[in-house]
């Protein structure tokens, strides 16, 4: 399939057209609190297994909007519809006097995956990320077992860095 690109950069959006598909990318809204949560429940039940608490989860993306620069989610569009979404929060690292920042909660509905929606959402938000010039790297966390997500993410340049994350519940 021929793949027909065009860009358009500004402050808030690029545009990315895909044979007929429209594709918008742009910091989320407040308004787009209900669909992040939402696809965070999907995603959760899709790669873990797990069922979250709804109101929980619809409060967490809530507050995380509030964060500022701490916690942003950006979104992918066609046609005015939220298809896809990622979250980058942010470690300080006084090793390398720098932000890190942390991929999380990406999602894409499944009828949109393969058709380069988080490649290109990933592009545009790694971009801006670099343009701020204040983060060192771009981390992330993935399960051992999601084969697809890791593939995905090693086509995208992400290396294993050697850690293994730890937790210590509260």
């Amino acid at each position: 399939m021929d793949v027909v690109l065009e860009i358009v950069n500004s402050a808030f959006c690029s545009l990315l057209c895909i044979g007929i598909m429209e594709i918008t990318f742009r910091t989320a809204l407040p308004d787009d609190a209900g669909v992040i949560a939402d696809f965070n429940l999907q995603l959760a039940a899709e790669t873990e297994g797990r069922l979250l608490d709804s109101d929980l989860v619809h409060q967490g993306v809530e507050n995380a909007m509030r964060l500022g620069p701490e916690a942003q989610y950006y979104v992918a569009e066609v046609d005015g519809t939220v298809v896809g979404q990622l979250m980058l929060t942010r470690e300080w690292s006084d090793w390398r006097n720098g932000w890190i920042a942390w991929l999380q909660s990406v999602y894409v509905l499944a009828e949109f995956r393969g058709q380069g929606v988080f490649r290109q959402l990933f592009n545009y938000v790694k971009k801006r990320v670099a343009e701020g010039n204040d983060a060192v790297a771009i981390r992330l966390y993935v399960e051992r077992e999601n084969g697809p997500a890791i593939n995905t993410y090693e086509k995208l340049g992400f290396e294993d860095p050697g850690y293994r994350v730890m937790e210590l519940p509260l």
